[in-house]
């Protein structure tokens, strides 16, 4: 069997192969440019190649491709809120914070860059085969946003939040007192309008 029919049987079991993976199956870098030229594969960002694009179409499977490029990357900000519908804000660039020592720089990211609670609070790992996507939870996430975003995005994004039926109040104050944006004062007043 071949380099590249080990290659395409690999993809029939996965949605997308990365560089290191097809050299290990002995597919060199110039074996997959031919087979994107052939339209026998997809390259589906730097480093990554497909036979499907239909899973890129998934709000968070949509996001592997990151995360598996970058281990300590974790989906945030616009692409968090997106994700959770807490936002109309269009999604230009995936966002990703990164921790404070790592650097990156990449006109395919939005790129921020914390250490300690404002870096590890509220990821969740979602695990879909070998591959896995880290994002913050819709807590955290809000709370970034009136950390990162401007006030109306972070407004919009606290009052779809108390829309949710599956909201845990005291859980996004105590993350917000954690990463020194305290909200119960905006939560208050937003509650009480309703």
């Amino acid at each position: 069997m071949s380099a590249q029919d080990k290659l395409k049987k690999t993809l029939q079991n996965k949605d997308f192969i990365t560089l290191k993976e097809a050299l290990k199956l002995g597919v060199s870098p110039m074996q997959l440019s031919r087979m994107v030229a052939k339209g026998e594969l997809f390259r589906v960002d730097r480093g990554v190649y497909a036979i499907d694009l239909d899973w890129l179409t998934d709000p968070l499977k949509k996001y592997r491709p990151t995360c598996t490029l970058i281990p300590e990357a974790i989906i945030s900000g616009i692409s968090a809120l997106s994700y959770y519908n807490l936002t109309d804000q269009e999604e230009r660039q995936i966002w990703i914070t990164l921790p404070f020592e790592k650097k990156l720089k990449s006109h395919r990211f939005r790129v921020t860059r914390a250490r300690g609670l404002n870096y590890s609070l509220g990821i969740i790992v979602h695990r879909f085969g070998e591959h896995e996507v880290r994002i913050y939870d819709v807590e955290k996430s809000v709370v970034d946003a009136f950390k990162y975003q401007s006030e109306e995005v972070a407004f919009k994004a606290l009052k779809g939040y108390l829309k949710l039926k599956e909201k845990d109040i005291s859980k996004l104050c105590q993350y917000a007192k954690k990463l020194k944006k305290p909200l119960d004062n905006f939560v208050r007043v937003i509650l009480a309008d309703e």
